[in-house]
């Protein structure tokens, strides 16, 4: 397994359903990934702005950690963590 710590702007296609922000693909490095699901969800404040956390696995196994900032607003894809050897 391969990871690797980023810090990748990113560009997410996301549903916003019941309130909630649902990731459900981004592209990165000239690829289309695909979640298969959101594994985990976690907030983290930087001053006044509550970051939104989410781990998620693609439909290759490869799971990934996508950032929120309303500041931009923006999307950033923290880490990578690949099971492609």
């Amino acid at each position: 397994m391969t990871f690797e710590s980023l810090s990748d702007p990113v560009d997410v296609l996301t549903a916003f359903v019941d309130g909630r922000i649902q990731p459900l693909r981004f592209r990165w490095q000239g690829r289309v990934i695909r979640v298969r699901r959101v594994t985990g969800e976690w907030n983290r404040r930087e001053g006044s702005t509550l970051m939104r956390y989410f781990s998620i696995e693609s439909q290759t196994s490869d799971t990934f950690e996508l950032c929120y900032d309303p500041r931009g607003p923006r999307w950033i894809l923290s880490r990578a963590w690949s099971a492609r050897k």
